[in-house]
């Protein structure tokens, strides 16, 4: 039975409000007798919370067309793109200024020059709320260059006036420079860590930090400068390993950002990027109470985003989200919450999947595997984790995919499944030596492994007494911090050696 295509429902639910009304608009314009069929087909479809096509076709029913849905879907589709890609309709700000400039530059163009400077005072003022001098330069010269066709007797004045917001803005806009310039400065000292020795490093890092435009607050004039202010000071923390001072300077971030709301409306990625980054040092540096409020503020910006914007950020927003709640819950054994986001993304998954950009779908699997495992469901970990091993490989997020090959090993142990275990543990451990993958902790595991399978089953508990001594005393180098991130092997075992489950043990190492 062929599937019914919601690809229409999709594309007019991801228009924002001005591109459904200039599509009416162009529909009507270029659509002789037809037109309000396609005006009416695209209302139903668009007053639709999710797709059904037998109740639009009931909606429909009084309609000729409707004998003819699929034709007309497939050319309403087409309408509309064609509706999009001269005009390329958005509520971004960057856009609209430069339409203000462009209408201005038509209005001179006809000799309609005070018309022309409304249009150039729209644009100054919007480029100053988002504090775009590039634009605000652009819009100042055209201005200038209407000023000097206009006959006026205060026109010495008004010249010198221009000239100095032109000199004003260049100085800012240089600045603005400046601050970035330092932000990636100290972004590179911390991220290129091979570049640098240590001390060298830190002496760099120090010098940016005393650099007049950061250490004094006063110096940032606009709130682009705050920004980099403040992403200066947190890769400075970061690279000192602050992470408390981290993730009060990610605070600082968010309030700057809520204090101007105008800021998230016209870019919401960048918002929810804060609240995300947010989230994940309050779960690192213990404030429960912070995360549960970052988690339902983000929640809150998917569902109004719901419809509104593109699907591709939504979705974007949506597993970003996802995926840093997942990681959340499994560090901090919240069942009851972390279960309803699984069955969420049971759901979710196969309808977007290939909408997801391929790392973050492949870090959300692995985190949902490994919630599973703490959880006790070893058969929701497996199919999970069997969409990790087929997705990811070496070539492409090759720890997640060697992790997601030894989490395999825990979820089959977890299922009894002791006669597939014993060709897995070998097979894993082959393919781990060829690809040079064996280190101290992956060592100690795969050990620990092979002799359970020669062992008998009342024996067990010491092997895991033993392998929890092993990996506790073990220097927590990066490879050994990024495995024990994405499964705590050391709690799984000391779990294992007092009989009693991952997901009891995670709660009693937070009560402690």
């Amino acid at each position: 039975m062929k599937t019914v295509s919601d690809d229409l429902f999709r594309l007019i639910k991801s228009m924002n409000k001005s591109e459904k009304g200039y599509f009416k608009k162009y529909a009507a314009k270029n659509e002789a007798g037809s037109k309000q069929n396609y005006i009416h087909l695209f209302d139903a479809i668009d007053a639709m919370s999710e797709y059904d096509e037998e109740l639009l076709k009931k909606k429909l029913k009084n309609e000729s067309f409707v004998k003819q849905l699929p034709v007309y879907k497939v050319y309403l589709f087409n309408l509309i793109l064609r509706s999009l890609a001269p005009s390329s309709v958005t509520a971004d700000a960057g856009t609209r200024m430069k339409e203000y400039i462009e209408n201005s530059r038509i209005l001179s163009s006809k000799a309609l020059y005070r018309e022309a400077l409304k249009q150039l005072k729209k644009a100054k003022e919007l480029a100053r709320k988002f504090s775009n001098y590039l634009v605000l330069l652009d819009a100042l010269i055209a201005e200038r260059n209407i000023l000097s066709t206009m006959p006026d007797k205060n026109i010495s004045e008004m010249r010198k006036q221009l000239y100095e917001e032109e000199l004003d803005t260049v100085r800012k806009l240089s600045k603005n420079f400046e601050y970035s310039w330092l932000s990636d400065q100290m972004v590179i000292c911390v991220e290129q860590k091979g570049d640098f020795t240590d001390r060298e490093r830190s002496k760099e890092m120090d010098k940016i930090m005393q650099m007049p435009l950061i250490c004094k607050d006063s110096s940032a004039e606009d709130l682009n400068m705050k920004f980099y202010m403040l992403h200066t000071k947190l890769f400075y923390h970061l690279g000192r390993n602050d992470l408390v001072k981290v993730k009060g300077l990610l605070e600082e971030e968010l309030e700057l950002l809520e204090s101007n709301r105008h800021f998230i409306d016209d870019n919401p990625r960048n918002y929810s990027s804060a609240l995300i980054n947010y989230l994940m040092f309050s779960q690192i540096t213990g404030f429960r109470k912070d995360v549960l409020t970052a988690i339902t503020k983000l929640n809150a910006l998917r569902k109004k985003l719901k419809n509104k914007v593109p699907l591709s950020l939504q979705l974007q927003i949506s597993f970003h989200a996802a995926n840093s709640e997942m990681l959340v819950y499994k560090n901090s054994a919240d069942t009851r919450r972390g279960r309803n986001l699984v069955k969420r993304l049971e759901t979710e998954l196969p309808k977007y999947g290939n909408e997801i950009p391929p790392q973050l779908r492949i870090s959300l699997l692995s985190n949902i595997a490994s919630f599973l495992v703490m959880d006790g469901n070893y058969e929701s970990a497996l199919k999970f984790n069997n969409l990790l091993l087929d997705e990811a490989g070496l070539n492409f997020k090759s720890d997640v995919y060697l992790f997601g090959r030894l989490l395999n090993l825990v979820i089959h142990y977890g299922l009894e499944n002791y006669d597939l275990l014993e060709y897995n543990v070998e097979n894993t451990y082959k393919f781990f030596r060829e690809k040079n993958a064996l280190y101290k902790a992956e060592n100690i595991i795969f050990a620990h492994f092979k002799r359970l399978l020669k062992t008998e089953q009342d024996e067990h508990k010491e092997l895991f007494k033993e392998l929890h001594f092993n990996l506790k005393k073990l220097p927590m180098d990066n490879n050994t911090q990024n495995l024990f991130t994405m499964l705590n092997f050391a709690v799984w075992a000391e779990a294992k050696s007092e009989d009693t489950s991952m997901l009891e043990q995670v709660k009693r190492s937070q009560i402690a």
